[in-house]
């Protein structure tokens, strides 16, 4: 099953639709950017989704256990070029599930965040397959995101080649970004397969706005590609890649689940 997350939401009302309408991560940006939310933003989307959900673990599978346990959506934060300091003060502050690196952070940086990561991998004109494996399997504990690279770093919303997409996911499960709309994320998850698909500017009527029609629609036709082209029999659906677990639960505590 591929997980939708709807990224650079502010407004709650914009929030609530992308939940009721079945999305499985919300994503709020704290780094600078124009859909930059403020800690009180984030709060508040925090309150809308529930209490935060308790992840000891930076892979795909626990990620999908945790939703589909608490049967709600995880908060993420996205973050680039930001210290460890600032990003722990604000996931704890605003209360995340998740944090997103997004700006090409040292892989030391992982290590020392206080919530399981995504970390994006920005891709290249010019990207060559191996290079990009090499950069997949030497990355720390966090699960693999793909999207287009920018002057920015990323966040560009532009498409890149989908097939070096689908070759890295056929080995570890990736979150799909850049450049997805309603009219082509039904070919992109049908083309790569990704464990998620990852909309920002896909879904705004312009930069920083959120549009409730095409946020219902992202979702309604990435859930229809799933219909129609489930996963093939006998296929492990997104195994954790070797190595990628980290903070392992105590003795006698859950994976994951509400807390507290």
């Amino acid at each position: 099953m591929t997980r939708i997350k709807i990224c650079g939401l502010r407004d709650p009302q914009h929030a609530r639709i992308a939940l009721d309408a079945g999305a499985d991560m919300l994503g709020v940006v704290f780094a600078e950017s124009p859909r930059q939310a403020t800690v009180e933003q984030g709060r508040a989307l925090r309150a809308l989704i529930g209490p935060r959900i308790e992840l000891f673990e930076s892979n795909t599978a626990a990620f999908d256990t945790a939703m589909d346990r608490a049967e709600r959506p995880l908060l993420v934060g996205v973050f680039a070029r930001q210290s460890a300091d600032e990003i722990n003060r604000v996931a704890a502050a605003v209360d995340l599930d998740v944090i997103q690196l997004s700006g090409g952070e040292h892989p030391d940086l992982v290590g020392r965040l206080t919530r399981p990561a995504i970390r994006v991998h920005h891709v290249g004109a010019d990207a060559e397959i191996e290079a990009l494996r090499r950069r997949v399997r030497q990355q720390p504990a966090a699960v693999v995101a793909l999207e287009a690279e920018s002057a920015q770093g990323g966040g560009s919303g532009q498409r890149f080649d989908w097939d070096l997409a689908a070759t890295i996911a056929q080995a570890t499960p990736i979150m799909l970004g850049g450049g997805l709309r309603p009219d082509n994320v039904a070919e992109a998850i049908t083309t790569v397969l990704p464990w998620a698909v990852d909309v920002s500017s896909g879904v705004e009527v312009e930069k920083g706005i959120k549009s409730p029609d095409l946020i219902r629609a992202f979702i309604r036709n990435a859930r229809e590609a799933l219909a129609s082209n489930p996963p093939p029999a006998g296929q492990a659906s997104n195994p954790p890649p070797a190595g990628q677990a980290s903070n392992p639960p105590p003795a006698g505590q859950a994976m994951a689940g509400d807390r507290p």
